[in-house]
């Protein structure tokens, strides 16, 4: 366990390592070797929060307890439409560009899509985590498949769901949403509506009407499976920027909204962080929740 203390801040591993390390051994005393590795991950990501000061208790946490089913929205959903985007194109052009790798692709990026709903549905730790993985696995097969010209589509494609993926591990355990799925039964269910409607906008013929739908469709489930509890920890203006924009963001990249689109969802926001900080300093409730 010495090197998962390691990974703490000097002045607490001092204070606090011991302990750390007796409560890491008796949480995983006779476990598998999988419950070993996921509280092996919670001492990490605690240990990570610590060191970047995004703990319960400051306003950077709780910002990023704001922000983090937002930000799995917009991975899930932008994930979901580069699949659609790259099996259009393997349709029109018969894999140019793609190789051998576009199974892979597709895996990556469809483990982002479910890991998300995982998460939403109420198994974060686990939902996050597979969220990560898929990004990262997408950003090393382009590495593949790119070569010399990874750094572009990196900084385009792969960083923004990068850092969204990691706010969301990062979010703090005690500020990280009501699961909306308490029973195994349900998660099942919710991963099965996901993974059917993925197939439906993965099928759908390449020229149909509305191409926004690649990302509005999956972004609206997301934000269904986010629920009310989301929008009602949206209390200040940054908070609802920064729950907006990504999704705005993965939008138009790939492809979707056109300028007005953009124009009048970027005003719409800015109008609702407006309103809400008004509310905010008068004492009044979230008026995104209404109620």
């Amino acid at each position: 366990m010495s090197a998962w203390v390691k990974l703490y801040p000097a002045a607490f591993r001092r204070e606090f390592g011991d302990e750390v390390a007796d409560a890491y051994r008796e949480a995983t005393r006779g476990a598998s070797g999988r419950a070993r590795m996921l509280e092996a991950v919670d001492v990490a990501g605690h240990a990570l929060r610590l060191r970047l000061g995004l703990g319960s208790a400051g306003r950077a946490g709780r910002l990023l307890a704001a922000v983090a089913p937002f930000a799995l929205v917009a991975v899930g959903a932008a994930a979901m439409s580069w699949a659609r985007m790259y099996a259009t194109v393997v349709t029109i052009s018969g894999g140019f560009g793609f190789g051998d790798v576009f199974p892979q692709l597709m895996a990556a990026h469809l483990a982002a899509v479910l890991g998300a709903a995982l998460a939403l549905a109420g198994r974060w730790t686990a939902g996050a985590w597979t969220a990560l993985a898929g990004v990262v696995a997408g950003i090393a097969i382009d590495a593949v498949r790119l070569g010399t010209d990874l750094v572009g589509s990196t900084l385009l494609f792969g960083l923004p769901p990068l850092v969204l993926a990691l706010v969301a591990v990062l979010c703090p355990p005690d500020l990280r949403p009501t699961p909306r799925t308490r029973t195994r039964a349900g998660v099942v269910a919710v991963l099965a509506w996901t993974a059917v409607m993925a197939g439906t906008l993965l099928v759908l013929p390449v020229s149909y009407a509305l191409p926004a739908l690649k990302f509005a469709v999956p972004a609206a489930g997301g934000l269904l499976l986010a629920g009310r509890q989301a929008f009602a920890r949206l209390r200040t203006a940054p908070a609802v920027l920064l729950a907006g924009l990504p999704l705005m963001f993965f939008g138009v990249h790939p492809g979707g909204a056109n300028t007005l689109v953009l124009t009048g969802a970027l005003g719409l926001l800015l109008v609702a962080a407006a309103v809400v900080s008004i509310r905010r300093r008068r004492g009044g409730q979230n008026p995104l929740v209404g109620g």
